[in-house]
């Protein structure tokens, strides 16, 4: 159960060669800039990515590369309904600054190319990094327009409160529309119903608390909003395919420290 599939997300450092090359693929990626420099074009604007800067690059968007000299950036790769962001953080391709804390987490994973690293240790990569991002991705809302649909609100809102019940309806009232609307919406900015998506943030969260041995399932369980263990347990072994005392003990990486 160790071995990661198609449908996960992937972590890897990869090196750009300095002959140019192109392609496109049917999940989206995140580039983060980590030793050197490498060049992207995607549909005629240019991109670089280095220390300071990252590039998310939508699924199916066509990008063409080449490394600056020596390089190396770490890659996140992410496969439609894996970790939880906001299907409207892709719906075009952008850029953005690496700062202090998110240089952190990157630099200490350059040294992974090569290295073989189960599944456990993607996901919980990807998991983190997707905070990471939903953090760094929203533009201020006064920024976008007023009168659209909050999702950046939203969403750092279900983040902050995912040891707690929430229906559809008590979530649309917060903001001000109605529940049929804000259900239409809502599938629209974040590619899935509400239901759905705060089931895949409490995964997530999941994962995240699973890393603290200290911490019991039912422990685990109410702070994802879960009535008890058991349901925690049976909705964590639908969703990743094994329970969680296994994930948990599962070995997490082979990697160099």
């Amino acid at each position: 159960m160790n071995a990661a599939t198609s449908t996960d997300p992937q972590v890897d450092t990869r090196c750009y060669a300095s002959e140019p090359d192109g392609h496109a693929h049917d999940f989206h990626q995140v580039v983060l800039g980590g030793d050197g420099g490498t060049e992207l074009e995607i549909e005629g604007h240019l991109h670089r990515v280095d220390a300071g800067a990252g590039l998310v690059i939508p699924a199916g968007t066509r990008h063409d590369y080449r490394g600056l000299g020596s390089n190396r950036q770490l890659v996140v790769d992410l496969p439609a309904a894996t970790v939880a962001l906001p299907q409207s953080l892709f719906s075009r391709s952008r850029a953005f600054a690496i700062d202090t804390a998110l240089r952190a987490r990157v630099q200490p994973l350059l040294g992974m190319a090569g290295a073989r690293a189960s599944r456990v240790r993607h996901w919980r990569l990807a998991v983190q990094f997707a905070d990471d991002l939903a953090q760094r991705l929203h533009l201020p809302q006064a920024l976008v327009d007023a009168r659209a649909f909050p999702t950046a609100c939203i969403d750092a809102w279900l983040r902050r409160h995912l040891d707690r019940p929430l229906a559809t309806g008590e979530l649309a009232a917060r903001f001000g529309y109605g529940p049929r609307r804000f259900h239409d919406l809502f599938s629209e900015a974040f590619g899935e119903a509400p239901h759905r998506y705060l089931l895949r943030l409490r995964m997530d969260r999941a994962l995240r608390l699973l890393d603290d041995a200290q911490r019991s399932l039912a422990d685990v369980a109410g702070d994802t909003g879960f009535a008890d263990q058991s349901a925690f347990t049976r909705r964590f072994t639908r969703h990743f395919g094994m329970p969680p005392g296994s994930w948990r003990r599962a070995p997490t990486q082979q990697l160099p420290s």
